[in-house]
Order: C-alpha cells, then sequence, then structure tokens
C-alpha cells in the first residue's frame, strides 16, 4: 500500500471529531431561554437547572455547570481533531509521529465510542465508529 494512504486515513479519522465537536457546540444552548438541540425538552427542567446548584459548590447552578460541561466536551473533541490534522499535515510530520499518535488516536477514540454507546444517540456512535475505524486501517496501513 502507498504510505500516503496511513496518513490520509489517520487525517480522515480526526474529521468527524471536528465536525461533532462544532456541531456540539452549536447544540448548546447559550441561556435558559435560548431553545437549542441540547436544551431539555422540559422547561420546568431547565428552571430547575437555573434555580439550583451542585452539592460542591453554590457558587455556580447546574445550568451553568450544564452549559459549561457542553463547551468544554465541544472543545475536547475539536481539538483532538484538530491534534490529528496537524499530525497528519505532512508526510515528515506524520512519519515521525504514527507510532506514537496512531496507537493514542486508536485509544482516543475506542474512548469516546464507549461514551457514545453507553451516554449518547446514534450520530455521534457512527462518527466515533467510523473515526476508530479510519484510525485503525491508518495504523495498519502505517510506517513500519
Amino acid at each position: 500500500m502507498p504510505p500516503e494512504l496511513s496518513r490520509y486515513l489517520f487525517v480522515a479519522g480526526g474529521l468527524p471529531f471536528l465536525v461533532l465537536g462544532a456541531l456540539h457546540a452549536r447544540a448548546t444552548p447559550r441561556s435558559p431561554e435560548a431553545r437549542a438541540g441540547l436544551s431539555p425538552s422540559d422547561p420546568q427542567l431547565t428552571a430547575a437547572m437555573v434555580a439550583t446548584w451542585p452539592r460542591i459548590t453554590r457558587r455556580t447552578t447546574m445550568w451553568l455547570t450544564w452549559v459549561g460541561f457542553n463547551f468544554s466536551h465541544s472543545l475536547g473533541a475539536v481539538a483532538f481533531g484538530a491534534f490529528v490534522v496537524a499530525i497528519g499535515r505532512s508526510a515528515a510530520s506524520y512519519g515521525a509521529q504514527a507510532a506514537v499518535c496512531g496507537p493514542l488516536a486508536v485509544v482516543v477514540a475506542a474512548g469516546y465510542l464507549v461514551l457514545a454507546l453507553k451516554y449518547w444517540f446514534r450520530i455521534p456512535i457512527v462518527g466515533c465508529a467510523l473515526a476508530l475505524l479510519l484510525f485503525l486501517a491508518a495504523w495498519a496501513t502505517g510506517p513500519a
């Protein structure tokens, strides 16, 4: 197989994380009044989240904690995707980093897939599974 195939598969594996991370941020509501894809379907739940706080501190609300979690989750997925694309930006970069970053990408994608299967829904499951398969293919066809 051409050595570039591994690099292309690796970069392709990062793309679902970039896309899903960006979509996740877009689906996160900016305020309790905003209705976005990740808004609770029950307005009473939103009101309860605004009116209560986590046991660990009263300096924030469950609403703010939840919104912050969603944005940080988005940032993590986008950062991972960007990391993968940066490693695969050139044959030299990929060749120098593939031995460490290939297995690391497999582990991270597998972790996201486990989370997706247990806690999320079909779109992230498919995206994480696709990324994992691409990373495995990149690793299998990668530089020896």
